[in-house]
């Protein structure tokens, strides 16, 4: 394999589109550093023996997520951090400087969408790239098989989570000092999650997510994680207050008042759902009386209602996107935000507020479902409509019951309301009714690179 110098790209330079295959070579957009896919352990040592110039690498933080259901990822902040420092490692080794690194993944979609994403933030805490420069990367490539991520349900996927989405939570978290690579605790954080003992998530400098402790040993449907377990560990993250979403209390609320000194305050919201506006603010009453202190939240599993939530003021006080925050909560705890709730985040990212009090206008309620139709997202437009009560006033339910005009947005499938218009409560129902039926061997070949070289 040969190489030959080549101009620089600038950051603003369209990267040329090429064809994907298996076993092609591809740059990554900075010196010496490529990606392929390989279809087998043996190709790779096929591939290995007869390429003795290039280094071949892989690592097994792309293979570390353990699914909840059919999500596959994204890999969270303690396996982006791994995995950046091993590259930056194979990058500066004195041995491989005169070397070309390729990283490697298998051909497989889930494999490769990880692997993408890793490298993506490789890219942007190395190299300084956008996240919309290091996706481009890839996206250049046509057909690789790269899907979005997905909640932790085993219901049909209406939301769709991009590697881009993860990217600019990511970016936008850096950007508010509450990720350092530097100084990211990796081991500190895995100490405290999935432990017999308790389940832990320091999410952003003012939360923590946490799994409901248990009291009760003779109940056997969670982990028997006591209360009294907490408290070592919320006093070194500086909590003050804790706050129980979940409805069935497995512990007296009493032991973190009167056994540990932490302010106890309940904001039940029902299993697998999305708050009332009311309940949102409470919840953000409870935040701004905590002052200077950490707010520890929890659930039953501490991931849909606790992120949700969590959600609610990342987007309200920070300016995230629904689907940037989403994607940075599930860097952090994995499997946060399920099905409906990630629409209600949506949702939340277009209300008007009074005071901690979210409202939806009817205005921003038909322009989020005309761009869920426009963008094909036909499976989403229930669950968008049925998160869109908890945050109107009153009952007025106009924007669900009519969106009528010249403009004809039709749903395949759907009755068609006279004059032009489309009765919405009719496509809505449609909708439903068919969301709960479906929920029953060749050489290397490199491409030129734009990273200052050439393979041929």
């Amino acid at each position: 394999v040969g190489f030959e110098s080549v101009r620089m790209p600038q950051a603003d330079d369209p990267p040329a589109r090429v064809p994907y295959e298996a076993e092609g070579i591809y740059a990554l957009g900075v010196p010496r550093l490529f990606f392929t896919t390989h279809q087998s352990t043996v190709r790779t040592q096929d591939i290995i023996r007869a390429q003795p110039r290039l280094f071949f690498f892989s690592s097994f933080v792309s293979e570390e997520y353990q699914p909840f259901c059919q999500d596959f990822g994204p890999i969270d902040l303690g396996g982006v951090v791994r995995f950046t420092e091993e590259v930056r490692s194979y990058m500066e080794d004195n041995r491989l400087q005169h070397r070309r690194l390729v990283y490697y993944s298998a051909t497989d979609s889930a494999s490769i969408t990880n692997s993408v994403f890793l490298l993506c933030c490789y890219l942007m805490l190395e190299h300084g790239f956008t996240p919309e420069r290091a996706v481009a990367r890839f996206e250049r490539i046509e057909n690789l098989p790269i899907e979005p991520f997905r909640d932790a349900t085993f219901e049909v996927d209406t939301f769709g989570l991009t590697i881009l989405d993860c990217l600019r939570g990511l970016k936008r978290a850096t950007s508010l000092g509450w990720f350092d690579r530097v100084v990211f605790d990796a081991e500190g954080r895995e100490e405290l999650y999935e432990k017999p003992e308790h389940d832990i998530s320091p999410m952003t400098p003012k939360f923590v997510a946490f799994a409901t402790p248990k009291d009760d040993p003779k109940d056997e449907r969670y982990s028997a994680r006591k209360s009294i377990n907490h408290q070592a560990p919320f006093r070194r993250l500086g909590v003050t207050d804790v706050v129980r979403l979940n409805s069935d209390a497995l512990y007296r609320d009493s032991v973190f008042e009167q056994t540990m000194g932490f302010k106890h305050h309940v904001v039940e919201v029902p299993d697998c759902s999305a708050p009332p506006a009311r309940q949102v603010e409470r919840f953000l009453n409870i935040c701004d009386d905590s002052g200077e202190g950490v707010v520890a939240v929890h659930c039953l599993a501490g991931l849909g209602r606790t992120g949700t939530l969590i959600g609610c003021h990342m987007i309200k006080h920070y300016g995230f996107t629904a689907a940037e925050c989403i994607g940075y909560l599930r860097a952090m705890r994995p499997g946060s935000v399920i099905g409906r709730q990630q629409h209600y985040l949506e949702l939340i990212a277009e209300c008007e507020w009074k005071g901690n009090l979210p409202g939806v206008s009817d205005e921003a309620l038909q322009k989020i479902i005309k761009d869920a139709w426009s963008a094909g997202r036909n499976a989403a437009v229930q669950c968008i409509s049925q998160a869109a009560t908890l945050l109107r006033a009153g009952s007025n339910l106009s924007a669900l019951e009519t969106l009528s005009g010249d403009e004809d947005v039709e749903e395949e499938g759907a009755a068609k309301a006279g004059g032009g218009g489309v009765t919405l409560a009719l496509e809505l129902q449609t909708a439903s009714q068919r969301s709960n039926a479906s929920t029953e061997t060749r050489g290397c070949s490199f491409e030129q690179s734009e990273g200052g070289e050439e393979a041929r």
